[in-house]
């Protein structure tokens, strides 16, 4: 059907094709599922290589880590992060082609975009999906910015250079992750309305509390008050518009120079 890469055995060759899908795996029949359904919709070696980490003895390859490394090795217009559970028995190749086409005339300026997400409107979401939970389930007018997309599948603009955190680790979250990345570097993230089916609706448990904990912390750390000096002068970085409007006054900044009183707001 396809010829896999396993993402262990890559040295130093570019992955070179329109679409690199890459999957980590657990199981060699799961997988295979996925990649008919994605061979019977018109996805080929023409115009698609597919990667995969091999984690069915363990967990050893952790996403965060694992894609950051193999980005390195990809040439290609779009990178597929997709999980083995998915199955692409609605829209085809060309849906997919078209759609994201579509998303660069809208705003050249995207650079992830995925089927499942939300804003920065804790009442909705925005879904195209058929899963356990939901059939043929399309929740708003499709494309629609998001700052927050599902791991079930992320498809990354790779002229946009935009990559995973390098300080954080585990198994949820690097889709959200992927999007605060993007958007740091001034870019954009939709979901499109690319319909599959999910075999999975989600797992929540411990390890996702403790991945939760994680990003929590690391956002919580870079959107921190922040003092910075300058070989051309000073100014005060942060995520609340009061703050920044006020420390970085050139009078409170004098003031807060003087008395070393910068350091009681700044990070640690």
């Amino acid at each position: 059907m396809f010829q896999c890469i396993d993402a262990a055995k890559i040295r130093g060759k570019l992955i070179e094709n329109e679409f690199v899908f890459v999957t980590l795996i657990t199981s060699k029949s799961e997988y295979e599922e996925h990649l008919r359904s994605l061979f019977e919709n018109g996805f080929n070696e023409k115009n698609c290589s597919f990667v995969f980490f091999d984690n069915r003895k363990e967990n050893a390859n952790d996403p965060f880590e694992s894609f950051n490394r193999v980005l390195n090795f990809i040439h290609a217009q779009y990178v597929v992060f997709v999980h083995q559970d998915t199955r692409f028995i609605f829209d085809g190749f060309k849906d997919l082609k078209c759609k994201l086409e579509e998303l660069s005339d809208l705003d050249p300026n995207w650079a992830v975009a995925g089927n499942a997400g939300g804003n920065y409107d804790l009442q909705k979401k925005f879904i195209r999906i058929t899963d356990p939970a939901n059939k043929n389930l399309k929740t708003a007018s499709l494309p629609h910015r998001v700052h927050s997309l599902d791991e079930n599948l992320l498809i990354l603009r790779k002229s946009s250079l935009v990559a995973f955190s390098n300080d954080l680790h585990g198994f949820h979250f690097y889709g959200t992750d992927l999007c605060q990345q993007a958007e740091s570097r001034g870019y954009s993230c939709y979901v499109i309305d690319f319909h599959l089916e999910h075999l999975s609706s989600g797992n929540k448990g411990k390890l996702f509390d403790q991945a939760r904990t994680r990003f929590i912390e690391k956002y919580q750390s870079k959107l921190q008050t922040r003092f910075i000096r300058m070989t051309t002068g000073r100014i005060c970085l942060s995520g609340s518009l009061l703050l920044s409007k006020l420390f970085n006054n050139k009078h409170t900044l004098f003031i807060l120079r003087k008395t070393k009183l910068n350091h009681f707001f700044s990070k640690k």
